[in-house]
């Protein structure tokens, strides 16, 4: 068993305990409070805290160091997330997995080979170790850490002796982009991600362009949410939610019905899926610069009120993400995990904009 410990002088250790409970229980963590003490427990660790008139103590206890670290970094992070506003805390774990370290869902990833699928889109194989958590229907998405070309090797996302992630020169830092998980072994530690390859290349097409085997990237995550069990399925997709559509479909049950509508530039980007036979799926065919159909296909699409239960998910650009999403809130059931729409990109707007904006809009939600 791993064991590491810190004490932490607060003035109002109550709220901000009464906080951090709350929140972990928001993520499916089991709490135990009474009195001047809670344990927090999740995904392998245990949290032991106690609190009085000289602040906060916190045990941590893990059967792995991954989990430990895991743990620690949601405590630390958490109460300074919950404490007073302008106080500075010292924050100084002991015992194992003491001193910095990688974040505890980073891991590095080696290109093995690259394949590609149309002329806009390539896959790329990895392998990497200790992979088990990022294989989930439920949560599709990862961060790839991207070197720059001619820094092979970047300032990785450390953790400090707080716990805390530590601020790194930003000359050294990798972009950091979120992508699908195409498809994955975690028992034999290999996966594949799918790259669109664009004229204007950001961090990760310009990588996909330039990647050969040997190279070696960072990950973390996973998050978002991905696939929902539903009497019937319909998928809408740009090439950009392409990959994720394509991990879904092929892990649907047998008797899986729905539809999946995947738009591309032509027909040289239609790739061979593997889906159900109750699933029908359907391309749409977009040149340049012309508007997406996603939208005006949705919109054509019956949804039979004594129908069975259906799950929607979508992913594309953002004026058509706005256009579905507000016909959806009007069809469909307003569950939220009856449907996920998101936008992956803007046209005519730089990515990094597009995640500032994604972001701010997140936090005013």
């Amino acid at each position: 068993m791993f064991v590491t410990r810190a004490q932490i002088a607060l003035p109002d250790p109550a709220s901000v305990v009464t906080a951090l409970c709350a929140h972990m229980i928001e993520h499916e963590a089991t709490v135990e409070a009474g009195p001047g003490a809670a344990r927090i427990t999740l995904e392998g660790a245990m949290a032991t805290l106690t609190y009085g008139a000289a602040g906060l103590s916190a045990v941590v206890e893990a059967g792995e160091l991954v989990a430990l670290r895991a743990m620690r970094f949601a405590i630390a992070s958490h109460v300074v997330e919950f404490a007073s506003d302008g106080q500075q805390l010292r924050i100084r774990w002991e015992g194992d997995g003491a001193g910095p370290s990688l974040m505890p869902d980073f891991r590095f990833l080696t290109v093995t080979a690259v394949e590609r699928l149309t002329p806009h889109m390539r896959r790329i194989h990895f392998s990497g170790e200790d992979l088990g958590r990022y294989d989930s229907l439920e949560a599709l998405h990862v961060r790839l850490f991207l070197p720059p070309a001619g820094l092979p090797e970047p300032a990785w996302p450390m953790l400090g002796e707080d716990g805390l992630p530590v601020v790194q020169p930003a000359e050294k830092r990798p972009a950091i982009r979120k992508y699908t998980i195409r498809s994955i072994d975690a028992a034999a530690g290999t996966l594949a991600i799918d790259f669109v390859l664009h004229d204007d290349a950001g961090p990760g097409s310009a990588f996909a362009n330039r990647a050969q085997p040997g190279n070696r990237i960072g990950m973390a995550g996973p998050g978002g949410r991905g696939l929902r069990t539903a009497g019937r399925y319909v998928f809408l997709a740009d090439a950009t939610g392409l990959p994720a559509v394509g991990r879904m479909l092929a892990a649907l049950p047998a008797d899986a019905t729905g539809l999946a509508i995947v738009e591309v530039d032509g027909a040289a980007e239609e790739q061979a899926l593997a889906a159900p036979a109750g699933l029908t799926l359907r391309w749409l065919h977009r040149s340049k610069g012309t508007p997406s159909r996603l939208a005006e296909a949705f919109e054509a699409l019956e949804w039979p009120a004594d129908g069975p239960d259906v799950y929607l998910w979508a992913a594309m650009e953002h004026a058509s993400f706005l256009r579905i999403r507000a016909g959806a809130r009007e069809r469909l059931r307003r569950d939220l995990d009856r449907h996920l729409i998101v936008s992956y990109w803007r046209d005519g707007m730089a990515e990094e904009q597009h995640m500032a904006e994604k972001k701010a809009a997140a936090k005013a939600a």
